[in-house]
């Protein structure tokens, strides 16, 4: 009997069936300048897949035309040394250098889809030479989310020069839409006090559907999971965190957010993370939730007004450290109503006659997606309308309280906790109703002191939480769960009243540092398959 001789596997597919694979790895531009690193992410060396890390080499380059990435996820990275887990702040020592003249974005990302994550990384970004407000941003993302989640992205340890981008910002240095994930470990310093902003934030099409940030309103909160976008561990002077002002092709609006663990020095008027509230910059909705822990901040010679500032939807703001020696600020916390100084259509003034406002009137009636409000019905159209009737009308949100606890002014003065101007907000938002406020700057020392259950909040360990207390106040435990897993500073479980002498655990936050901070993946989002592969049979 005639013996054949074993051939592997592979080695036979090749010989019956040559193909040819672009498949995943690292590739090398030639040098830093723009044409050489366009040619191995858009070709002609190589076309770019998911999962590519593209090297940039050191050096110094100036580019007159931003790079546009469509529809995959790669890592683009410089050289250097990165900082890295949860006890460093700010950007470690990137050795290439990108100086942005191309009156856009050095990098955009589109098309990018659950499944896919996109990074820039370890890189010195200078806005030198630029004109004013030239440069929407100097990083862009913009996704397709479905009801599973988004891409994820991360920017972390660009060092932005000092002294160069604030005049030639017209928005962000970090602009996204549509994407979950991180922005860590950067340096940002500018010479005015509270401006420019580190992340422009947007959920135009929560969950794919519709446009201007609606069905981020229309759908439940995500509190203390991977489905917001994180600011961790950046080091800011002079810059804000956080805002909304920029839109994506879908308008932008129903931004999510987290801050945590970074430190702000010379700031001031709402600069650590804040965004506009629905009608600040038109149709647009404003930002639908944030949370803020942890953070440390220090105020400059002028002290300021309000630390954060919150214009619609729901936050949380726990144990923020503010040192304020030169004279003290107004409040941590405002919570406002545009709509009494932003009058325009569609949403026109919060007096009454306005469709999208509670009905009958007065003037304690809910102006729509104030402070203290959440989900409520799912709006559409540039001019909104209600989706189940096709008319304008009021979306009837849930009430979805503001908590604000352990947060202290270490030097300097705080006017109070929370503050509500009597523009007409005052009589709307209301405090242990749409928002409970910390009753003192000191732990509790017991059960019943100085928080003892009956309105605000409290904090401390949980064997000094009170037990009675009063339907919808909080209590921040310092010393309850597992979340943070980085050596470095406190835990915390947010505990609320639900009915007379019972508490019910209520919010924890998500893990830190994030995932994809430690070279992990988010929860909620499952790969893609491979792509780019082609076969051709001879």
């Amino acid at each position: 009997m005639k013996r054949f001789q074993s051939f592997p596997i592979l080695s036979l597919l090749l010989m019956i069936m040559p193909f040819s694979v672009h498949a995943q790895g690292p590739y090398t531009a030639a040098s830093c300048n723009q044409s050489d690193v366009n040619a191995v992410i858009n070709g002609p060396t190589h076309k770019a897949v998911n999962g590519d890390t593209i090297h940039i080499p050191a050096g110094s380059c100036t580019w007159t035309t931003g790079i546009t990435i469509t529809g995959v996820g790669i890592t683009i990275t410089g050289t250097g040394t990165p900082n890295t887990g949860g006890g460093t702040v700010g950007a470690g020592t990137p050795n290439t250098t990108l100086i942005d003249n191309a009156h856009g974005p050095l990098f955009t990302f589109t098309g990018l889809t659950i499944g896919q994550t996109a990074k820039v990384e370890l890189l010195t970004m200078s806005a030198s030479g630029a004109g004013a407000n030239s440069i929407t941003g100097s990083v862009e993302f913009v996704g397709t989310c479905t009801a599973s989640g988004c891409a994820n992205i991360r920017v972390d340890n660009i060092n932005y020069t000092a002294g160069t981008w604030e005049n030639a910002l017209a928005y962000g240095y970090v602009l996204v839409d549509n994407v979950f994930g991180v922005v860590d470990h950067n340096t940002a310093s500018e010479s005015t006090a509270g401006s420019p902003v580190l992340v422009q934030v947007n959920y135009s099409g929560w969950q794919g559907i519709g446009s201007y940030g609606d069905n981020s309103f229309a759908s439940a909160n995500s509190f203390g999971t991977a489905q917001t976008m994180f600011i961790e561990n950046n080091h800011l002077d002079g810059v804000r965190g956080s805002e909304n002002d920029w839109g994506s092709s879908n308008g932008g609006g129903g931004a999510r957010y987290a801050c945590r663990f970074n430190t702000v020095v010379n700031m001031s008027g709402t600069g650590l993370c804040s965004a506009h509230g629905t009608a600040w910059s038109g149709r647009i909705r404003g930002q639908r939730q944030v949370e803020v822990y942890y953070n440390t901040v220090g105020i400059g010679s002028a002290g300021c007004d309000s630390i954060n500032g919150l214009n619609s939807g729901t936050g949380y703001y726990f144990s923020n450290s503010v040192s304020a020696p030169g004279g003290g600020c107004n409040e941590f916390v405002r919570l406002d109503i545009p709509r009494f100084i932003k009058t325009a259509p569609p949403w026109n003034s919060c007096d009454g006659t306005s469709l999208y406002d509670q009905i009958p009137w007065s003037t304690t009636s809910q102006c729509v997606d104030q402070p203290g409000r959440g989900v409520g019905s799912l709006l559409q159209g540039l001019t909104p309308v209600l989706q189940s009737i096709g008319l304008a009308g009021w979306v009837n949100p849930a009430l979805d309280p503001v908590y604000e606890a352990g947060e202290k002014m270490t030097a300097g003065g705080i006017g109070s906790p929370v503050a509500v101007p009597g523009d007409g907000s005052s009589t709307r938002i209301l405090a242990n109703r749409d928002y409970y406020a910390e009753v003192s700057q000191s732990a509790n020392t017991s059960p019943t002191s100085p928080f003892n259950g009956t309105a605000g909040t409290g904090y401390g360990t949980l064997a000094n939480r009170p037990t009675t207390c009063t339907t919808g106040v909080g209590y921040w435990a310092t010393d309850q769960g597992s979340w943070n897993q980085s050596g470095s500073g406190g835990q915390g479980q947010l505990s609320v009243c639900t009915s007379p002498n019972t508490w019910t655990l209520h919010y924890t936050p998500y893990t830190y540092p994030h995932p994809l901070a430690t070279g992990g993946t988010s929860t909620g989002v499952t790969p893609n398959p491979p792509t780019s592969l082609t076969a051709t049979i001879q």
